[in-house]
């Protein structure tokens, strides 16, 4: 490979490796939506099921 070459190949990579990152934030991105939405069904399950246990502990 000549000296000449390099600039090429690190240009190369570069725009390889700038791809590679822009996908992480865009996976980044969608992880946090799914954590937010784990995060509210958690929320409601937890929030049924103290009624739920509230419910049963009048009927006893």
């Amino acid at each position: 490979m000549a000296n000449n070459d390099f600039p090429e190949l690190i240009q190369y990579l570069d725009d390889k490796f700038t791809a590679v990152d822009k996908r992480f934030d865009e996976v980044d991105k969608r992880f946090d939506g799914v954590k937010s939405n784990f995060n509210n069904l958690l929320t409601a399950v937890d929030a049924y099921a103290q009624k739920a246990d509230t419910y049963f502990q009048e009927k006893v």
